[in-house]
């Protein structure tokens, strides 16, 4: 029998039978991530997997940078005395933080970041002294620490929380902050069309909310076993925060007034919806949009033909390479079914192939990695080719991956069949008054009954599944991964 720590040597789960044994071999076997760095819940980030994540981190920098956000770098290790600035958000997460304390010291004085809020807001204390100095909007991208004692998984649930971003602002107006909410919305839809994944949107209820939090938008995606991951949040923080830490201005009229602010966050789980909405049995499908190679080269030769197949491979290479598409050549020498099979697994969206008889025809074989379907192609054709089915591809998972999406959603106005509907993989919405004894009332069904907020782009009136009363609030429901 494996222990946990090894790693697959072949992906042998079948992701609809078996979704978690699917995706911890594929994440293995894939290159993306070493599991058995020997700290739970901490992995090491492989080159093919963290340059995947690097270029879904230069998007989001791209886009927020574009509207003026600033990025910066915070400590890790924040002093007790700025944690216990609010004692709200220290009761929240005092027991999932790492200690810290130095080799003389007997005492822990400092923790690791679980959120950034007590490292940045002290110092946004020291930055806002008046008006002038407000809208201020920043973000960082870091990695944050839980002392997590639930099930870890990759990416998903980690002690070291990696390539996190987290946007933090402070405005002179609740108008300006919850517009600034509503951007972050955009931020998100921009990042889930790059990977080619639909989504949720939902509003928590006031009692579900971030430590402090007024309000909350947050995203779901959903896995292939029929449970909702959060995916992304948007915090309306109000004043709860600015007034712990004092963070305050001075108007125009001269009178000291608290910062309105927002956060938002998320990361790695990101690149997780990715890898579940498109992978399947053979292996990850990478969106082309974040790919680290976007067509393999696969030179197929005996050893008479191997220079010339060799040569005309890395013209082609040359030529596709000026056009900016991410192309490498695979020179290893194993048979070209097993480099099919390794490609497969990375999930690369093109692959070509290039033999002797390609060489006399002067074109080439493309074969898909979305539905594996092969096409000769003339050698003039080749960049137009490949642009257009770089495209196509794009397009086409994610239509793929919003069939499945919408076929995992049921509505029902009947309380008996929700625990039915979740044993089948479903995610449910209901319409529900919004009040909080009908949400304990649903919750209530049993462990994994899991309410996770109101559908934001519901346009439809009905009765609520537990009182009966009219309303136009759909809650979802699932048991969430």
């Amino acid at each position: 029998m494996k222990k946990e720590s090894e790693q697959p040597e072949a992906l042998t789960a079948k992701k609809d039978k078996n979704f978690s044994e699917w995706y911890n071999q594929v994440i293995a076997i894939s290159g993306l991530i070493d599991k058995r760095y020997n700290v739970k819940g901490m992995f090491v980030w492989l080159n093919y997997g963290y340059e995947l994540i690097l270029n879904l981190k230069n998007y989001w920098d791209q886009i927020f940078k574009e509207t003026g956000l600033k990025e910066l770098y915070f400590p890790l290790i924040v002093p007790l005395e700025y944690a216990e600035m609010n004692d709200g958000w220290f009761k929240g997460f005092r027991e999932q933080a790492f200690w810290v304390r130095g080799s003389d010291e007997k005492k822990a004085t400092h923790i690791l970041r679980p959120t950034g809020e007590p490292a940045m807001y002290p110092m946004f204390a020291l930055w806002t002294r008046a008006y002038t100095d407000l809208p201020l909007r920043i973000y960082e991208t870091v990695s944050s620490f839980r002392y997590e004692t639930k099930h870890t998984r990759p990416l998903v649930r980690d002690r070291e929380i990696t390539v996190w971003f987290e946007i933090h602002t402070a405005h002179s107006t609740r108008e300006e902050a919850e517009k600034e909410g509503g951007l972050h919305q955009k931020f998100y839809d921009l990042i889930w069309k790059k990977i080619a994944v639909p989504r949720i949107r939902v509003e928590k209820p006031e009692w579900e909310c971030f430590p402090g939090a007024i309000g909350a938008v947050e995203d779901y995606t959903i896995m292939p076993n029929g449970k909702a991951m959060e995916n992304g949040s948007i915090n309306y923080l109000g004043q709860a925060y600015s007034k712990k830490f004092n963070i305050k201005f001075k108007d125009k009229d001269g009178k000291e007034k608290y910062a309105w602010q927002m956060c938002t966050g998320n990361g790695a789980r990101f690149l997780v919806a990715a890898l579940a909405a498109h992978g399947d049995d053979r292996g990850l499908v990478i969106p082309p949009e974040i790919a680290v190679i976007q067509l393999i080269i696969i030179p197929i030769y005996s050893t008479k033909d191997k220079s010339k197949v060799l040569k005309k491979a890395n013209e082609i290479y040359d030529r596709l390479k000026k056009e900016n598409i991410k192309v490498e050549i695979d020179l290893r020498e194993d048979r070209p079914g097993s480099k099919f099979y390794d490609w497969e697994i990375k999930g690369v969206p093109i692959r070509l192939e290039i033999g002797p008889k390609d060489l006399k025809n002067k074109s080439v074989m493309l074969v898909r990695r979305d539905n594996g379907k092969k096409e000769s192609i003339k050698e003039t054709q080749l960049v137009k080719k490949v642009d257009g089915l770089l495209e196509e591809i794009q397009r086409n998972i994610y239509k793929k991956a919003r069939k499945e999406f919408n076929d995992k959603i049921v509505f029902t106005n009947k309380l008996n069949e929700v625990n039915k509907l979740l044993d089948q993989g479903k995610v449910i919405k209901c319409f529900w008054d919004g009040e909080g004894k009908s949400y304990d009332k649903i919750k209530a069904l049993g462990e994994g009954v899991d309410p996770f907020g109101v559908d934001i782009e519901n346009k439809k009136q009905g009765r609520c599944i537990v009182s009966g009363k009219k309303t136009n609030k759909v809650l979802c429901i699932s048991n969430t991964y």
